[in-house]
């Protein structure tokens, strides 16, 4: 089955997009991220959005390869995992991506603002290897 390349990678540069902007929102100092709501909120709507645009990119290749139906969001990450478009290591990390997206939209529990900051700066090298290996795949299918 061929992949729809072009609306892959629009995702693609989406994502991008959402992770230059929470780049730039994210002080560097975790006390101007505790002190600045605004700041703070637009980190966390952010990193929601780059979430949910990774979990799109997992879907559109689980449905154009035929990788079955997901169950949840994290099992949109894990079935890329299963038929090796990205490594198990990697799944994992991006499980706790989904895991703290919901905890920010759903608010299952008061948000540890430092924490958050931490989890921030901390994890988006995770996106950027998300990214190069779709992209790989993406060459890989032509």
């Amino acid at each position: 089955m061929i992949m729809d390349n072009d609306r892959l990678l629009e995702k693609i540069d989406e994502l991008e997009n959402y992770l230059r902007e929470l780049e730039e929102y994210l002080p560097e100092q975790e006390e101007d991220y505790l002190n600045n709501g605004l700041r703070k909120r637009a980190c966390e709507r952010t990193f929601q959005l780059a979430s949910e645009n990774l979990i799109d990119i997992c879907n559109l290749i689980i449905s154009e390869k035929g990788f079955g139906i997901p169950s949840e969001s994290k099992d949109s990450i894990r079935k890329l995992a299963e038929n090796q478009v990205i490594t198990a290591s990697l799944s994992t990390r991006l499980e706790e991506f989904v895991g703290f997206r919901n905890l920010l939209v759903h608010q299952y529990g008061r948000v540890d603002d430092s924490r958050s900051y931490s989890f921030l700066n901390m994890e988006l090298k995770d996106f950027y290897e998300f990214i190069e290996i779709i992209d790989r795949y993406i060459e890989n299918q032509n």
